[in-house]
């Protein structure tokens, strides 16, 4: 299972929302962006062929920047 994230104002954000709530994927929304969980196989497949250009991946690195306590 990999993170990744969506730019709100991304022409093809909505096109992306759609998909992570047809296939019941784990997601964080927030204001700029909204974080998901894509998990192994087939399915993160299916997401890297449509959208891998448009959904950047989140690293360990940069979840550390957004964690605040």
């Amino acid at each position: 299972m990999k993170q990744y994230c969506v730019y709100t104002r991304d022409d093809r954000f909505l096109e992306v929302a759609e998909w992570i709530t047809n296939n019941k994927i784990k997601f964080e929304p927030h204001l700029n962006r909204t974080r998901f969980w894509v998990p192994d196989g087939a399915i993160m497949t299916e997401f890297l062929l449509k959208y891998s250009e448009v959904c950047p991946i989140v690293t360990e690195e940069q979840i550390g920047k957004y964690v605040t306590f």
